[in-house]
Parts: C-alpha cells; sequence; structure tokens
C-alpha cells in the first residue's frame, strides 16, 4: 500500500515530524493540569452548589422518546452545485408505548442550481426548517434536538437574509418551508416543556465560575463537566453563556419576525437553562432516554419548588 505521506515534498514530511512531539507534550501537560486540578475544581463546584444527584430526583415513568436530526450538501460541480438538505426523526427504545404519529418522519429536497455563495446559507436553512417541522409534529414525550436552540436561530437568520439571492430552485424551497409556518413551530420548540436541544459542540462554559483565579487551561463547560462530575451527577440548571455582543445575532429579519414576536422569542431564549449532565453507562443503552427524562422533570420540579417559577417552566438549551 502506498504511503500517504509518499506524494508530499520531503521537506514538509520532516516539519510535520518535527512539531508531532511538541504538539503531543502540550496537550499531555494541559490534560495534567487538568487531572491535578480534578479535586480542587470539583470542591469550588460543591461550594457553589452546582453538583447534584440523580438519585435524589423524583422517579419518573420511562417516556416516548424521538431525535431530529438533519445534514446539508453541495457538492460543487463544473458548471452547477448539486444541493441536497434532509431531516429524519427516529423514535426512541422499543418498550415506550405505541402512538399513532403522522407519516412521513423524513423530508429530503435535491436539485442542481447554478452557482452561487448565498447557496450555503439558504439550503441549511432549509435543513433546519425541515428539522423545526419533523420536531413540531412529533407527539412524544421527549423531544430531541441536534444542537442548541441558537444555532438554529442564528441558521435561521443566515437563511433569510440570503435565501433571495440564492439560485432560484433554492429560493422557492426555502420560502415553501417558510410559508408552512417555521417561525411559529420554532417559538413553540423554544417553550415546550418536552423539547430538550443536545448541542454535540460548543464552545461555551456555563461553569466558568468553578475554575475563576484557577491554574487550568481554558475550557468549554462541557469538557469542565465532565472532568468535575461523576457517573449519575449533573451541573445546573444555568443561564447560556453569551459571548460579547452575541445578543445581537439572537434576531430574525423584522419583515418575517415582527416586533412583538421577536420579543416573545427573546423572552423564550433568556429563560433557557443549561444542564451538563454525566450519565453512569452508555448513552445508547435502552435506559437512557428514561434518565434523560427523569432528570429533565426532576429538574424541572426543583426549579419550580425553589424559586417559585409557577409560570414561567424549564426550556432546555
Amino acid at each position: 500500500m502506498t504511503s500517504s505521506f509518499s506524494d508530499l515534498p520531503d521537506a514538509l514530511v520532516r516539519d510535520l515530524l518535527a512539531v508531532a512531539t511538541p504538539v503531543a507534550e502540550r496537550v499531555a501537560n494541559d490534560l495534567g493540569r487538568l487531572a491535578r486540578a480534578r479535586s480542587s475544581v470539583r470542591g469550588r463546584a460543591r461550594e457553589l452548589g452546582l453538583v447534584h444527584r440523580k438519585a435524589d430526583l423524583d422517579v419518573t415513568r420511562e417516556p416516548s422518546v424521538v431525535g431530529i436530526d438533519g445534514s446539508y450538501q453541495i457538492h460543487r460541480l463544473a458548471a452547477l452545485d448539486l444541493c441536497a438538505a434532509a431531516s429524519v426523526a427516529v423514535e426512541g427504545s422499543s418498550r415506550e408505548a405505541r402512538r399513532f404519529w403522522q407519516e412521513p418522519y423524513h423530508h429530503m429536497w435535491v436539485e442542481c442550481v447554478e452557482h452561487s455563495k448565498d447557496a450555503t446559507n439558504a439550503l441549511r436553512g432549509v435543513m433546519i426548517s425541515m428539522e423545526i417541522d419533523l420536531a413540531s409534529a412529533a407527539p412524544h414525550d421527549l423531544v430531541m434536538l441536534d444542537g442548541s436552540f441558537v444555532v438554529l436561530l442564528i441558521y435561521l437568520n443566515q437563511g433569510l437574509t440570503s435565501f433571495r439571492r440564492a439560485p432560484a430552485g433554492l429560493t422557492r424551497a426555502f420560502t415553501a418551508r417558510w410559508q408552512q409556518g417555521t417561525l411559529e413551530k420554532f417559538l413553540g420548540l423554544l417553550v415546550s416543556e418536552r423539547t430538550m436541544a443536545i448541542p454535540k459542540y460548543s464552545a461555551r462554559n456555563e461553569l466558568e465560575a468553578v475554575v475563576e483565579g484557577m491554574d487550568v487551561p481554558q475550557l468549554d463547560g462541557k469538557t469542565l463537566a465532565t472532568m468535575l462530575l461523576e457517573p449519575d451527577e449533573y451541573a445546573g440548571p444555568l443561564p447560556i453563556f453569551n459571548f460579547a455582543g452575541e445578543d445581537e445575532e439572537y434576531h430574525l429579519p423584522v419583515e418575517f419576525c415582527p416586533v412583538e414576536t421577536q420579543r416573545r422569542m427573546n423572552d423564550a431564549i433568556g429563560a433557557l437553562r443549561v444542564v451538563f449532565y454525566r450519565p453512569s453507562g452508555p448513552l445508547a443503552s435502552e435506559s437512557a432516554f428514561a434518565t434523560f427524562w427523569s432528570v429533565r422533570g426532576g429538574i424541572a420540579q426543583a426549579i419550580i419548588a425553589s424559586e417559585g417559577w409557577q409560570s414561567d417552566r424549564m426550556r432546555r438549551s
């Protein structure tokens, strides 16, 4: 088999190998600092009242559950762009109760369009609209979205500001999706008690107060929570961490989202809460969905009991 380095210039290969060891040493050093600081970080988190046990929450029934995800792709050909977007809904464990659910459980759109710098934003907006439609229609107790609500909003905004400049086929596809009530469906998901948004990646750190003043590498919240939590513990609920000036991105063009509707959206986003949970076993196990439901329900009850949120329902980000 031909080596993957065989076509590279020798000098480039030597330079790559030369920096491999220093990079690995820096990674090992950062991981070592984290490991040495774990006890202090965990102690600080407990002092701040951020660490809780799933065992202390009320036991709830196993829910019906569905996960929603989407994808898009642009294959740039010589004369045209082959564009595709799809979303799919997948039900959870087989032990949950059967319920009527109107098909289809997926949406897709495929077309060849002329080259355009606005194709990506418009196509991604089509994908997000498909995901929102499936999530809104799902009758399950727990609806899990791939990604955060904030990212969904930003992608919708990018789609709305560019779809008219996109190729005609994409413009028609986005317009058709939007006219099917994407905005109201998104607002419904934001305030729904059964919707949970789960980002795979995030640079935010809602736990930054835990490591303030400590000699640890700069971390995101998920990495920090993974380090300080024991299995079946959770941290939160916490307000969403906002980067400087980021609030300006949390809007949609007024042409498509009236001022009053925008206010409702801002209120809903402001009420979102983040929870970091470390499971005791693989997330693919049959009990994982019931565990998510138990943590969600228990935390919601704890918020109502401790803060008196009789009218504000818990939102997840």
